[in-house]
């Protein structure tokens, strides 16, 4: 194959090839026979040039075999990531979808986190956020969870999100806020959400937004309400009266969400006073319960655990 492809002289044979090429690898046994002869860079070439039919087949061929850490190196050393970038910039549609998608496939390792966001897909996967279809979104959260490993990363994907909250449709408001929701998750060593001036956006539209903003925000609120700095920073801004307006909203995921939050909240010395209403509330209550039976759950699993790993080491004859 190899010989092959590299002795072709015209153009128009070569592209005729690359087009055939991109079919066949959509199937596994074709990718595997690519990967032995050396042929993954002709599928690396064929998503880079070609009718756009063609190079959309190949990006979804690459991100079939991505999947696979040995392919997803020799893809990244062959120069993939500004391809499929190229291809997410400036294909219709279905073939963004396809390229976002390929594209967090090869992000999907440490090491590809950064060159894929210095590649500029960071605010490709924003657009995606932003747009009607719902696949773009569900894509482009599911990447954005990947890429924000990488500080750097998280804090362009925060800035991002909150030029949604402030500009997008309600749609996308929802999916931005489910995007600041989990990037509220990790430990960075400074909130990248607070820096992102995302948390007064929240707290508005937990007032005003619709059922699904509401829904949305109310997660991202209970997250955040884990870290001392962030709950500072949420009832200077208002929060607390909202969260408990809230416990008596007809959505279960609300009240539940609100109730998390107020719980950290009184678990606070500085706001616990502020909270002193809502503790007869049976929603409140009830993911009090909640919260007690998980913890004593755990803290049961932790010790069945550490019986077991006592034991098993007492048995094992090795270390008698």
């Amino acid at each position: 194959m190899d010989w092959k492809l590299s002795s072709i002289c015209t153009d128009g044979t070569r592209r005729y090839l690359l087009e055939i090429l991109s079919a066949l690898t959509l199937l596994r046994e074709v990718r595997r026979v690519l990967i032995s002869l050396g042929g993954v860079r002709f599928l690396v070439e064929a998503a880079r040039c070609g009718s756009m039919l063609s190079r959309e087949r190949a990006c979804q061929a690459i991100g079939l075999l991505g999947v696979v850490r040995r392919a997803r190196r020799m893809l990244v050393e062959l120069g993939v990531i500004p391809v499929l970038v190229e291809l997410f910039r400036d294909g219709d549609s279905t073939t963004k979808f396809v390229a976002g998608n390929s594209l967090g496939v090869i992000s999907a390792h440490i090491d590809y986190i950064r060159p894929v966001a210095q590649a500029g897909a960071i605010p490709l996967y924003a657009e995606l956020l932003r747009g009607s279809d719902p696949i773009g979104k569900e894509i482009a959260e599911d990447v954005f969870c990947i890429l924000a490993v990488a500080e750097e990363n998280a804090v362009e994907i925060a800035e991002h999100s909150v030029g949604i909250l402030r500009e997008g449709d309600d749609a996308a408001k929802a999916a931005a806020a489910d995007v600041l929701w989990d990037l509220s998750g990790y430990k960075h060593p400074v909130s990248v959400v607070q820096n992102s001036g995302a948390i007064p956006l929240l707290v508005e539209l937990l007032r005003d937004g619709n059922s699904e903003v509401r829904e949305k925000v109310s997660g991202a609120i209970a997250q955040l309400s884990y870290d001392g700095a962030d709950r500072v920073a949420l009832a200077n801004a208002g929060i607390i009266p909202l969260l408990i307006e809230s416990l008596h909203n007809d959505s279960v995921e609300l009240t539940d969400n609100a109730a998390e939050a107020l719980i950290n909240f009184s678990e606070d010395p500085e706001h616990c006073d502020r909270i002193s209403e809502a503790i007869d509330i049976p929603s409140f209550q009830n993911m009090h319960n909640r919260l007690i039976q998980n913890h004593a759950s755990d803290e049961n699993m932790v010790r069945s655990l550490r019986r077991m790993s006592i034991e098993q080491l007492t048995w094992d004859p090795n270390l008698v």
